[in-house]
């Protein structure tokens, strides 16, 4: 293509310039002077020249970043353009300036009064009336207001098309021609192919190797652990039992698929515990040997030095590791490969995704007004669908940041009542297109709380959230706020609704990662949010539980202790009592007795 701009291009930019040197003289001269009139009567010319060619009479500019957009062509850059230009799209918040056929010279003359008008008067105030109280009907501003209409139209609409049928709809709205439809939907989707196929390659090359070396080594582990004449068992730092060869299941009377998990001392007789205890006891006598002593003939004890094995229980969950110290630092490298694996993806999902929204947002502002109400669904569903993905990343982060110990909280003196009414505020839209009753009960005169204000609205949205999804129409979502009636210097806000209710069973596993309780309808997400929400209210030295039956809705509680002072700010908050201390001692200590 020629670096020259073509001609209807050319014409727009002259005619848009011509303008915005008439706008621009304004502040020098009065509307009538000469120099001005014969600049808008030149202008005029311009425009309606431009509209004889445009196919439905209309010349629509917008301004998108730094580029000036006509009928969907980029024009030029803001800084070609006389700086009343911009100026006047910035002061009356206009995502576009539309000219129609019929346009007059009078019509231009009171587009220029409304444009050097005062920010004060009537017509800065309502420029649409200025404009209709001097008949102008050919100049048309369109202001930067989004709506959102049908929301349930919209989600159905959302489940029933495609990525695929949703793409093709929008490329059919921009492009007129079939023939043209055809070529930029199949390059799109060409270049979408490539480029996420070309990532995932590169990101997974690495990962996929060292796994694959993992799985090898277990194996190989395995056999030499199982082939041992003694009873071996494996535990974690808590005395669970992770793994037992043959042998020690004989010992025990027990298969491991029924002790993984417990404690060594609920399966472990009198005699094994005295065992235990004289190996763990710290000698007085002589230095500790750091290493572990290998009985056997010369080429077992090789093979038991030089092997890595990954712990896995009945489920396939990797939970631990007995290895050498070469292999102990490539699991390390390998779980840091996976964060950072995590934080890539993210990241490049991120990318495209901003790109993705960008271009809806332009389509859908290019477009407004001039599509059905089926293509206008199509348009929302995939605004809502990005807005969506971009959620789920947002989570998926987040419990990467918790998982790696990264996640950080500010807490510090809080508003409890502003931090509910934020987060209310906030969903209230929501339950009331879903015929919910929404309301928020906040005890009088409560005491300052500490707390990170913007993770603790996070993890009510998502108790909010839960509840608006799994409460029928009609039903009825009551917060409450209020200090805390066992005594404790604590703030409680407690988040109830009608919904189906969770069944007893249930209550632990639903603050676990990944898991969704099944309550009736199948709901979509990541299974994160409640792990997550726990995870932050920990970390602020609060408490998280539930209380809830079976059809008769749920309750969820949140404790957050009082502010006692600025001494305690700036971090999350220590074991508040030696009860605390004693519990974050090591299994093997409290065995013993020691401290």
């Amino acid at each position: 293509m020629s670096d020259q701009p073509q001609a209807f291009e050319r014409r727009c930019l002259e005619a848009i310039q011509g303008l915005g040197k008439a706008l621009g003289q304004l502040s020098l001269y009065k509307l009538g002077h000469p120099a001005v009139a014969a600049m808008l009567q030149a202008c005029g010319d311009q425009l309606k020249g431009l509209l004889s060619q445009t196919a439905q009479g209309e010349l629509a500019f917008s301004v998108d970043n730094d580029k000036l957009i006509a009928n969907g062509r980029i024009i030029c850059t803001l800084d070609a353009l006389p700086t009343s230009i911009p100026n006047t799209f910035a002061r009356f918040k206009l995502s576009s300036l539309t000219f129609k056929s019929g346009l007059s010279s009078d019509d231009l003359k009171a587009f220029c009064e409304l444009t050097s008008s005062r920010p004060d008067s009537e017509a800065g105030r309502d420029p649409k009336k200025h404009l209709e109280g001097r008949g102008v009907v050919n100049i048309i501003l369109n202001e930067a207001v989004y709506a959102k209409v049908g929301e349930e139209a919209l989600l159905k609409a959302l489940e029933q098309k495609s990525l695929e049928e949703t793409i093709r709809a929008l490329v059919g709205n921009a492009v007129a021609d079939p023939r043209k439809q055809k070529m930029v939907y199949e390059k799109v989707e060409l270049l979408i192919r490539e480029d996420i196929q070309r990532r995932i390659d590169e990101v997974t090359k690495p990962l996929v190797r060292e796994k694959n070396a993992l799985q090898n080594e277990t194996a190989r582990t395995k056999g030499v652990v199982e082939g041992v004449a003694d009873g071996v068992i494996v535990v974690d730092d808590g005395g669970n039992i992770l793994m037992m060869n043959p042998a020690a299941e004989h010992i025990y009377s027990a298969p491991l698929s029924q002790v993984a998990g417990k404690h060594l001392g609920a399966s472990a007789g009198a005699e094994h515990l005295v065992t235990l205890a004289q190996e763990i006891a710290t000698p007085v006598d002589r230095a500790i040997k750091p290493d572990v002593e290998s009985r056997g003939a010369e080429e077992a004890k090789k093979t038991v030095k030089a092997s890595a094995a990954v712990v896995q229980n009945e489920a396939g969950k990797i939970v631990g590791m007995v290895s050498s110290l070469h292999d102990s630092a490539k699991l390390k490298e390998l779980e840091r490969m996976q964060r950072e694996f995590v934080a890539h993806v993210t990241h490049e999902l991120r990318a495209p995704l901003t790109a993705i929204r960008a271009a809806l947002d332009i389509l859908h502002e290019e477009f407004q007004g001039r599509v059905n109400e089926d293509e206008t669904r199509i348009m929302a569903s995939a605004l809502h669908n990005a807005d969506r993905l971009e959620r789920l990343i947002n989570d998926i982060l987040d419990f990467s940041k918790i998982e790696a110990g990264e996640m950080r909280v500010n807490v510090k003196k809080a508003d409890a009542e502003r931090i509910a009414r934020e987060a209310v505020d906030g969903l209230k839209p929501w339950a009331q297109r879903k015929d919910l009753d929404l309301a928020l009960d906040v005890e009088h005169d409560l005491p300052p709380i500490m707390a990170d204000s913007h993770r603790t609205v996070q993890v009510l949205v998502n108790l909010l959230s839960n509840a608006i999804k799994f409460t029928p129409a009609k039903g009825r979502i009551d917060v409450k706020v209020f200090r805390g009636k066992t005594g404790e210097k604590v703030v409680e806000f407690v988040v109830s609704d009608t919904g189906p209710g969770i069944p007893a069973s249930e209550h632990k596993r639903i603050f676990e990662k990944f898991i969704q309780i099944a309550t009736g309808e199948v709901r979509g997400g990541t299974g994160l949010g409640l792990a997550i929400a726990k995870a932050i209210t920990h970390m602020q030295n609060g408490r998280l539980w539930l209380e809830s039956e079976a059809g008769k809705g749920s309750t969820f509680y949140i404790a957050l202790p009082f502010w006692a002072g600025p001494a305690e700010e700036g971090g999350p908050a220590k074991p508040a009592s030696a009860q605390a201390a004693a519990d974050a001692l090591p299994w093997w200590k409290k065995l013993l007795g020691l401290k």
